[in-house]
């Protein structure tokens, strides 16, 4: 136990030392004076407004106050990283200097250790943890206090010893120093009180061992610590967006005996972070604004591509002749005041004691030079329009100068002195500077750096370009619901908050959808937004004479809009349907190219019977379904609503009455027919339904005519190529007999007979051949003829 606490003063002292002196290092500024260090003051930061997206995001605000160089450490998740890094805005409201935001290594912690020079385990047999520690800072140089005094040294090894008494044996560890002066001492660890290790790199691995070791326990935390530098009380304020889960809206609607609802809506939010929402200004914002994650806290590499030195490339020192120095000249260069050069500046020379003038000008890089300038001084003059006149007195030759012009009217003039560096007083300046002013050197130094603007003081200034977007509760395009009152919601809990309530417009209605069921309507509620609130999607309870009556989930509903909900099903209304289809007469006939075009209606007429059931008077939204193609007729009632789906029909019902709606509607149709396939049979439907008039008729009848007799050509050449081919395979018949019968010297009367067949079969087909070339003649005019009557037959 007490080398255990020996342990821990070890660490307490590294950190007293690291803290004074590496963690808050200061920059010695520019006039040359050192700051005193001053230690940065831990400061914490509450929430104090947070904002929840429906797209799962949340807008976290930080404010507080803070004094002198202030450190804030954030904790967060690993996953939350990312998000944050992507969105933190840091702001000092107190003219404070905003520092580095910086956060520690995504390595894991193992990995982090094994590159430090030294471990310790997390216990050690034998209280032997400050001896471990110490065997390994062999060479550090550290302060020891002891029950024998303080000594000071580097460590130069850890001795064990086997003590023996007459109660016990155990081992003792002595530490062996060294000092300065060469003096070797010794201090047995159990007389330790204390060790301040006093090398900056020993401190520097102590301390990152221990947070390494500190991040194992919570392996899914990171801390980001942002840092400003200032004097006095200030606010600060940190802000970032993370993953959150989205909240939720349910509502309440009360409906009074006359129908009228009574709106009440909850907004559920859940705080699962690790940190207690205390008195926030809580923000409900509508709408799915554009949000990605990025992997930002891991190091990337971008590969270079290792190119080999040249096997022959070999540097010698060279040796350079000097160039020929004009003493008796003048040069430099013309810039503003932001060290862009000025070109075609007109500069005039003048001797003090002869006035003489010599006018010359900076050329397209600002640059000047003067040559064969006499002895004595000069003053140089220098103008360019939209710049004040600067002249520069006591210029002497070999002066080598940096003029920088003011922006203002030429009428006013600058004078300034070009007296020699060794003359200048050098407390606060540029080493840079100084040499860029000495005559005869030239560089190309531009001057101090230009104090820009930051970005934490532009987003507090008016000057930063950026004007609200919106007023109340519109941000651009989304919606925001500002909670009037601070709200508490302890970290890992959930709560419940009142947004609205307010009597809406609206009734009490049936609803009937035959696809959700046939027969009987549901019980609903017609709800109009009158207020200026657009109210989320969510579910929805209903009260209907102080008592539940249903359930139902509602659309999201903008201001101004109307929307139908359903929550029980009406058993006192029924509704019966009955359906017709007619086939209207054409009402035009068109024939062009040789197609014949008949346009018509197909009407439906769908009738809803419907019967009020109850003794109370009723309001009844039938949903007749839109289809593609179809149209309503006249007579058909307006429908009070049109969705992307539906025709809605308002119809009111007296108690116990018993009425019927009539919905009917037209598609257009067309037949088509080729003319020169119309049949006769297609020609006596067309008459049928009176689709045509006389002329139509006549000419229909003469093409029906026309290729009835095609048909009938076609028949007969159909017959005589049945005749031919009947005839061909009787003659194959005869041959094959004769030749069989000419080897016998019985059958010459026979094969006398087949020859005589065969003849007459012969002269059958050439009267064959005769009629076909007849008949094919009188086809080829008849279809001639028929095209040319499609041809000249229109109808538009």
């Amino acid at each position: 136990m007490r080398k255990g606490l020996l342990l821990l003063a070890v660490l307490v002292c590294a950190d007293l030392g690291y803290s004074q002196t590496y963690g808050n290092t200061r920059v010695t500024p520019a006039n040359g004076v050192a700051r005193t260090p001053v230690a940065a003051k831990t400061a914490s930061l509450p929430i104090r407004r947070v904002i929840l997206y429906s797209n799962g995001v949340a807008y976290i605000e930080r404010r507080g106050t803070v004094s002198g160089n202030a450190e804030i450490d954030l904790s967060f998740k690993q996953s939350q990283v990312d998000d944050v890094l992507k969105s933190m805005v840091v702001l000092d409201l107190g003219q404070g200097r905003i520092g580095a935001v910086s956060y520690n290594s995504s390595q894991p912690a193992s990995a982090r250790m094994s590159e430090i020079p030294f471990s310790v385990n997390a216990s050690t047999a034998d209280g032997g943890g400050i001896a471990s520690v110490l065997s390994q800072l062999q060479g550090a140089n550290v302060a020891v206090s002891s029950t024998r005094g303080n000594h000071t040294g580097s460590i130069l090894t850890l001795e064990r010893k086997q003590i023996r008494t007459e109660k016990e044996n155990f081992t003792s560890s002595v530490l062996v120093l060294v000092s300065e002066n060469g003096d070797i001492s010794h201090i047995d660890l159990s007389d330790v009180r204390g060790v301040r290790l006093l090398d900056d790199e020993a401190k520097r691995d102590l301390l990152e061992f221990a947070s390494a070791a500190a991040s194992t326990r919570r392996r899914d935390a990171k801390t980001i610590t942002v840092t400003s530098e200032g004097s006095g009380q200030r606010e600060m304020v940190v802000s970032y967006t993370i993953a959150a889960p989205i909240w939720k809206t349910t509502y309440r609607v009360v409906l009074d005996t006359e129908g009228k609802p009574f709106f009440q809506g909850w907004a559920i939010v859940d705080n699962v972070s690790e940190e207690d929402w205390n008195n926030v200004q809580l923000s409900l914002v509508s709408g799915s604004p554009v949000s990605f994650i990025q992997n930002l806290q891991q190091p990337f590499y971008r590969y270079r591509p290792v190119v080999p030195a040249p096997a022959d490339l070999q540097l010698r020192p060279q040796l350079h002749e000097s160039g020929i120095t004009t003493s008796n000249a003048i040069s430099g260069i013309v810039t503003d005041a932001n060290g862009a050069v000025i070109p075609g500046a007109t500069l005039t020379l003048i001797n003090d004691s002869t006035g003489q003038r010599s006018t010359f000008s900076s050329d397209g890089s600002g640059n000047f030079f003067r040559s064969s300038v006499g002895t004595g001084t000069y003053s140089l003059n220098v103008s360019s329009p939209g710049f004040k006149d600067m002249i520069v007195r006591g210029v002497r030759s070999g002066s080598s100068l940096r003029v920088e012009l003011e922006v203002g009217s030429v009428s006013e003039t600058v004078t300034v002195s070009a007296q020699a560096i060794a003359d200048l007083p050098i407390q606060g300046r540029n080493a840079l500077g100084l040499v860029a002013m000495q005559p005869g050197a030239a560089s190309n130094y531009i001057g101090p750096a230009t104090v820009e603007t930051s970005v934490s003081e532009a987003l507090v200034s008016e000057t930063s370009g950026i004007r609200a977007a919106a007023t109340g509760g519109q941000i651009g395009d989304l919606f925001e619901y500002r909670i009037d009152h601070p709200v508490s919601v302890s970290r890992d809990r959930s709560a419940l908050i009142p947004i609205i309530q307010t009597k809406m417009d609206g009734e009490r209605v049936a609803i009937y959808n035959r696809s959700i069921r046939p027969e009987r309507p549901m019980s609903g509620v017609l709800l109009k937004n009158h207020t200026d609130l657009t109210l989320e999607s969510g579910s929805l309870t209903v009260l209907d004479g102080n008592a539940y009556a249903g359930e139902a989930l509602m659309e999201r509903l903008k201001p101004k809009e109307q929307r139908l909900i359903s929550f029980a099903l009406d058993l006192g209304t029924h509704v019966f349907e009955r359906q017709s289809q007619d086939r209207q007469p054409a009402q035009m006939v068109k024939v062009v190219n040789g197609v014949f075009e008949a346009h018509y209606f197909r009407t439906e007429e769908k009738r809803y019977v419907i019967s009020n059931q109850s003794d109370k008077q009723k309001v009844l939204y039938i949903e007749h379904p839109i289809r593609a193609g179809w149209e309503l007729l006249d007579d058909t009632p307006k429908p009070d609503i049109t969705t992307q789906r539906f025709y809605r029909f308002r119809v009111e019902l007296a108690p116990f009455e018993e009425t019927e709606l009539k919905v009917t509607e037209k598609q257009p149709l067309k037949d088509s027919y080729q003319l020169t396939s119309f049949s006769r049979d297609q020609l006596s439907l067309f008459l049928s339904r009176n689709n045509i008039d006389s002329s139509v008729r006549t000419r229909l009848e003469k093409l029906i005519e026309l290729r009835s007799q095609i048909d009938q050509i076609n028949a007969k050449l159909h017959s005589f190529e049945n005749e031919t081919e009947g005839i061909s395979d009787d003659q194959e018949r005869l041959r094959e007999n004769i030749e069989a019968l000419a080897k016998t010297a019985e059958a010459k009367q026979l094969i006398a007979r087949y020859i005589a067949k065969a003849n007459e079969q012969e002269s059958r087909l050439e009267e064959i051949e005769k009629e076909t070339k007849a008949v094919q003649a009188e086809k080829n005019r008849l279809e001639r003829e028929l095209a040319a009557e499609i041809r000249n037959f229109e109808i538009k």
